[in-house]
């Protein structure tokens, strides 16, 4: 357990004694939040380790709480870990949960918490928020990707080894292993809902949504639901990379990130993977950062990750990132996979203006985006909130 230092001295007019507890494998990657409450002025108490219920239980008794910050990963695996009415709810403290995937795809277990006590769902995406309060959540806030530190993420030296043209920061497996490993133990019907979607994907090279494709015909609280959200995460991911690849054709791509597909293609250069806080070398040797948005509207937060580094994007179009990273100013964005090949050649040829948009999107991500202002936003919610 850590009491983070208040590195600033800052102080607000309510500060909150703020519980925030680890419990998922991405944690570490959204602590610089933590440290921003911190810096704004509230004392904030992180468990960085995993204790049994009873510790838990015994820590929020010993400790006055105002508030437990959460983030999805965490209270998933709170709720999967322990039987029974999750531990907040049953000593009266408040919560708000922060997303960084999409919650409807874990509604069979968040429908357990939906009360007064799970003050806020923090959700990176208008379309999710407008389909949550569509079922019944009054409860959810607009918050888009709020963990991208400066300190973690900013303008370094090329690195001789990664310099290249085009690169891809991805994890690539094949359609064929994930379906395998996501659909064991299916029904028939699942299966059919899941090509049908699938299938969907591959007509319109785009993300499917699975609450618009399926919502309709399945219970989003059901775990049969979840399943195929889990599963169609995974499997789209894979399917648009393969598109992405093919999309590029002969030209140059520089993939970086673990995964189990080989290729015989002699212009798709395989790079062993780098660890989530080293992935500014990448984006500062590379002249083209390609980027693929697994949401319906949201701004994905590697489109946040490479402005931060100084680096140029390239990004699928999507309505919620317009408005924070304004279109061939601060970034470009492509339509279509059908739009990339000419979108690549034509920046190509033409460094220099990559650089100036590049520059022009860490300027704006140092202006509105970093994990600072999101919890300043976050921070004037909390004392409505509370």
């Amino acid at each position: 357990m850590r009491i983070l230092e208040n590195r600033t001295g800052n102080t607000v007019s309510k500060p909150l004694r703020i519980l925030s507890i680890l419990r998922g494998q991405w944690d570490h990657q959204r602590a610089p939040a933590l440290q921003a409450l911190a810096d704004i002025g509230h004392e904030v108490v992180y468990v960085d380790e995993l204790l049994p219920l009873d510790g838990y239980r015994k820590l929020v008794q010993r400790l006055d709480f105002d508030v437990a910050v959460l983030w999805g990963s965490s209270l998933q695996n709170f709720l999967n870990s322990f039987e029974g009415i999750f531990f907040l709810e049953e000593m009266g403290l408040p919560y708000v949960s922060l997303w960084t995937d999409n919650p409807i795809k874990h509604l069979a277990l968040l429908k357990n918490i939906k009360t007064p006590l799970h003050r806020g769902l923090f959700v990176a995406d208008t379309l999710v928020i407008e389909q949550l309060e569509g079922l019944g959540w009054d409860n959810v806030f607009y918050l888009p990707p709020w963990h991208i530190d400066p300190d973690i993420f900013k303008p370094v030296e090329p690195v001789t080894s990664l310099t290249c043209d085009l690169s891809f920061a991805a994890t690539i497996n094949s359609l064929a292993a994930e379906k395998v490993k996501w659909r064991q133990g299916w029904r028939a019907d699942m299966n059919a809902a899941a090509d049908n979607i699938i299938e969907l994907a591959r007509t319109s090279k785009d993300h499917v949504d699975v609450f618009d494709a399926v919502g309709k015909d399945w219970d989003a609280t059901t775990d049969e639901f979840s399943q195929i959200s889990h599963a169609m995460y995974f499997e789209q991911k894979a399917l648009a990379r393969e598109q992405l690849i093919h999309a590029v054709g002969d030209r140059e791509l520089h993939i970086v990130g673990i995964g189990s597909v080989e290729t015989d293609r002699d212009n798709v250069i395989m790079h062993e993977g780098r660890e989530w806080h080293d992935l500014s070398p990448l984006f500062c040797s590379t002249l083209i950062n390609l980027n693929l948005t697994p949401w319906p509207r949201s701004c994905h937060h590697r489109l946040f990750q490479i402005a931060a580094s100084g680096a140029f994007i390239l990004s699928d179009w999507r309505e919620d990132a317009l408005t924070l990273f304004e279109p061939d100013v601060e970034a470009v964005y492509f339509k279509s996979l059908d739009e990339l090949p000419a979108l690549i050649d034509r920046y190509l040829r033409a460094p220099d203006e990559c650089q100036k948009i590049a520059q022009a999107a860490r300027q704006r991500f140092l202006a509105e985006h970093t994990a600072a202002h999101r919890m300043a936003e976050l921070s004037a919610r909390l004392n409505e909130l509370l």
